[in-house]
């Protein structure tokens, strides 16, 4: 096959493994009928359930620790099948589960270790595949995740009606454990010397230099990107996880008699999958916008938005409107930041180390995975008229990220395309 009609072939196959790791994005949905169906006490379920969310998130990195060196060597199939197993059999697995830790090794632990399998592999084979513009298909791929909640949600709040939740984490595991593995025969990193010739003007943008792990700790502006990192993406994993909780009390309030518990649930669903839209979108709008404007540029702009967001969040949360506009805002530009990061690190630091590389600057996502959640959760069991606290705060994290763009991006040693 031509490589330039395979690479789009690839694309697509990556695209599936991460549509499967849409399960994480799902996850305020599932929170209260998870509860109950443990017999938690409702005043102290919120800080257990952050705890457990956190661990969905925060093991990701070393998932990807695990399976870049293999990948960067061209173990595609291997780092995805194992992704595959450990994400599909945390989900079946928990569908066991009678307990806090136990869901917080099942859902938590297996499932974040093997969407880092897959994910990273996935990224790291776009970088090299698409070398001329690897903004857009770094975005598409990483899109997939946010793209996933869109069908999952839907199908999540579907099986739990039907079937309860227990059973919607078997059948939910079941099914991406199929479609993570079917992906893991087709994923795989282009040959030695591979260079797509050029179509419609597009050329190769520059790598830098090929630096090893050690070589990348050792320069500054690594660090400057990892707290970027950080503070692009803790505004949104405190929304998401706030999301449902708030528009479910957006709708009580709204809603009288039987038709309460409907309206709730229906609120709660379209915030996640509003939030979900609008990740997935910015994932591709900002690598797109990133290939022609440059990295830093656009990931200031999406401080910038965030930052205004969250303050208008702390200003005027109870009114629907500004709860939607602000939810769609903070969702596109996380998926902004997660779809300029994959090119930007590959441009800082090279790609034949990309996969493994990435996985250490996806570690601030971690400390933001692990953070975010207890903050949400501390402010949400004071109730709503706590929340704007929380936002407040993940203002002043964007603010401050917006911050360290400006230095970056003022070295002129960490730049995208068009701002060298």
């Amino acid at each position: 096959m031509n490589p330039r009609t395979k690479r789009w072939l690839i694309l697509f196959f990556g695209v599936i493994a991460n549509l499967c790791q849409g399960v994480a994005y799902t996850s305020s949905i599932f929170m209260r009928p998870l509860g109950r169906a443990l017999n938690r006490p409702e005043a102290g379920w919120p800080s257990e359930w952050g705890f457990i969310f956190a661990m969905t998130l925060a093991c990701l990195p070393l998932g990807m620790l695990l399976a870049g060196k293999l990948a960067d060597l061209g173990r595609t199939r291997l780092t995805i099948g194992l992704g595959a197993a450990l994400f599909g059999g945390g989900l079946i697995l928990a569908g066991f589960g009678g307990s806090v830790w136990w869901l917080a090794i099942t859902l938590g632990v297996m499932t974040s270790l093997g969407s880092g399998c897959a994910y990273g592999t996935v990224i790291g084979s776009m970088v090299r595949w698409f070398p001329e513009r690897r903004g857009l298909a770094s975005g598409i791929a990483v899109a997939a995740v946010g793209v996933g909640p869109l069908a999952l949600a839907p199908a999540a709040s579907h099986l739990m009606a039907a079937y309860g939740v227990m059973a919607m984490f078997k059948i939910l595991g079941a099914v991406c454990l199929a479609a993570m593995a079917a992906a893991a025969v087709f994923v795989a990193n282009p040959p030695p010397g591979y260079s797509p010739a050029p179509a419609g003007g597009a050329v190769a943008l520059p790598a830098g230099e090929d630096l090893d792990w050690r070589g990348m700790l050792a320069r500054p502006r690594f660090w400057l990107l990892y707290f970027c990192y950080f503070c692009g993406v803790f505004a949104g994993v405190l929304v998401n996880g706030f999301a449902a909780p708030i528009a479910g009390e957006l709708a009580m309030a709204r809603s009288a008699g039987p038709e309460t518990a409907a309206a709730v649930r229906t609120a709660a669903a379209f915030a996640v999958m509003l939030f979900a839209f609008a990740s997935a979108g910015g994932r591709i709008l900002w690598g797109f916008l990133s290939d022609l404007l440059g990295r830093m540029f656009m990931i200031g702009a999406a401080f910038v938005l965030t930052g205004l967001a969250m303050f208008a969040l702390y200003a005027g949360l109870e009114r629907d409107g500004v709860f939607l506009a602000c939810l769609f805002t903070a969702g596109l530009c996380y998926g902004g930041i997660f779809g300029a990061f994959p090119s930007l690190s590959a441009e800082a630091f090279g790609v034949k180390n990309a996969a493994a590389n990435l996985a250490i600057l996806y570690t601030a996502f971690s400390l933001a995975a692990l953070l975010a959640p207890q903050v949400a959760a501390h402010y949400r069991a004071g109730g709503m008229g706590e929340y704007p606290k929380a936002f407040l705060a993940a203002g002043c994290v964007a603010a401050a990220g917006l911050i360290l763009s400006i230095i970056v991006d003022g070295s002129g040693k960490a730049k995208g395309p068009k701002t060298a």
